[in-house]
C-alpha cells in the first residue's frame, strides 16, 4: 500500500515494483471525477511514464512498465492530481522503490 489516506487508498501491484513486469496502480477515492498521473526518475532521470487510469465505480486503475537502468533501487516519483466531482483538486505526490535484483 503506498498511501491510506482519509478516503484515499492507494496500491502497487506487486508492490515490490519490478522493473520490466506489468504493474497495476489502483486509487480507491469517492466523488473522484478524475485522474491525471504520471510517474518520472527520482535517483536516475527516465523521462515522464504518463499513466491513463480507466474507472470501475470508486476504483481507478492504470497498468505501465517500469524500466531497468544501471540502479538496481530505483527511487520513483508519482504525481497525481485528483479532480473531485465538487470541482476541488488534490495533488498527491509518492515516492517508492523498484528492483531488478
Amino acid at each position: 500500500m503506498l498511501l491510506d489516506d482519509a478516503g484515499l487508498q492507494l496500491q502497487l501491484t506487486p508492490g515490490n515494483a519490478p522493473v520490466e513486469t506489468p504493474l497495476q496502480l489502483q486509487l480507491t477515492a469517492e466523488n473522484l471525477a478524475g485522474v491525471s498521473a504520471h510517474i518520472s526518475g527520482v535517483s536516475m532521470y527516465m523521462g515522464q511514464i504518463p499513466l491513463r487510469f480507466s474507472q470501475q465505480g470508486n476504483s481507478w486503475q492504470a497498468e505501465f512498465l517500469l524500466g531497468a537502468c544501471s540502479d538496481p533501487d530505483m527511487q520513483w516519483q508519482l504525481e497525481l492530481e485528483l479532480t473531485f466531482v465538487n470541482g476541488e483538486k488534490r495533488m498527491l505526490i509518492q515516492q517508492f522503490q523498484s528492483s531488478w535484483r
